[in-house]
């Protein structure tokens, strides 16, 4: 079975060779990808396995991530990349209030930057209605995976993402993003500073850019800031809008499921509460947690 520190004997000989001294790895919070807190008395690292590098690389040189410091492959091929430890935390609903231009020129910049579109897997369309077809593609897999542990709940999922679909075959217009496609306030790094960081890039993809913003406007702004962020970020149309709220839905039934090649569990018997987000989302109503 494959662990959450399966690599970390061949990522402490690396510290060491190429960093010199004696490493200590410690596993940080959460059941994503393989990565780790490396410490040598004075110094800190953050090491990430697994990560595609040259995306990394592109979002260090917007200065949007923090700068890789060494970056190479295990002996099974699985890439190590190497970063300077970020001293900081996870904003809260204040701090992305407070730093509202902040927020969303980064996303901004990210969405439109070239170099980090280039360093994207490539798809063989720019349709904001062939991205979102995709990803109800994705997420009804996923779905089917659970879906007979909680039938109490099946025929009003089943029934929401067919009404995405129609929705999303709607979709008007193109212009694809590099979307980070996780961009939960757990992928944010605040200094003490006050600089942000955006990090974990591994969902990245070339997508409508509607699936970052709605999540960012959904789960930590109020809908009265709505209309600033989306000037700023460069998304005022009503088009835009529609999207938003589609791909928002689908977004909130996605993180109800376990990820692919993670170690996320799933849990039968605490999962229809788990989707009030996700029907919230889906009728256009205000963040029922909020």
């Amino acid at each position: 079975m494959r662990k959450r520190d399966q690599h970390g004997k061949e990522v402490g000989e690396f510290l060491r060779r190429e960093f010199g001294g004696k490493w200590t790895l410690t596993l940080p919070p959460g059941t994503g990808h393989e990565t780790y807190f490396a410490h040598e008395g004075s110094r800190n690292l953050f090491v990430k396995l697994g990560t595609p590098i040259e995306r990394v690389e592109a979002m260090a040189r917007l200065g949007l991530t923090p700068g890789v410091l060494k970056a190479d492959c295990t002996e099974d091929g699985t890439t190590i990349l190497v970063q300077a430890y970020v001293e900081g935390r996870n904003p809260g609903r204040s701090d992305y209030r407070q730093r509202l231009e902040q927020v969303a020129r980064m996303i901004r910049k990210m969405h439109n930057s070239e170099d980090l579109k280039a360093t994207l897997p490539g798809v063989p369309f720019d349709e904001y209605a062939q991205a979102g077809l995709g990803a109800l593609a994705t997420v009804r897999a996923r779905w089917e995976g659970v879906r007979e542990q909680v039938t109490g709940v099946a025929y009003s999922v089943d029934q929401g993402l067919r009404e995405l679909e129609q929705r999303i075959k709607r979709f008007r217009g193109s212009g694809l993003a590099a979307s980070h496609g996780d961009i939960c306030n757990a992928n944010w790094l605040l200094t003490p500073e006050g600089r942000l960081y955006l990090v974990d890039l591994d969902a990245m993809a070339l997508d409508d850019p509607a699936l970052d913003v709605g999540a960012t406007l959904w789960w930590y702004y109020p809908e009265e800031m709505w209309g600033q962020f989306l000037d700023l970020a460069g998304y005022r149309d009503d088009e835009f809008r529609e999207r938003l709220w589609t791909r928002l839905a689908l977004h909130c039934l996605s993180i109800t499921l376990p990820r692919p090649d993670s170690f996320d569990t799933f849990d039968p018997a605490h999962y229809a509460p788990a989707l009030v987000d996700f029907q919230a989302a889906l009728g256009r109503q205000s963040n029922p947690q909020r």
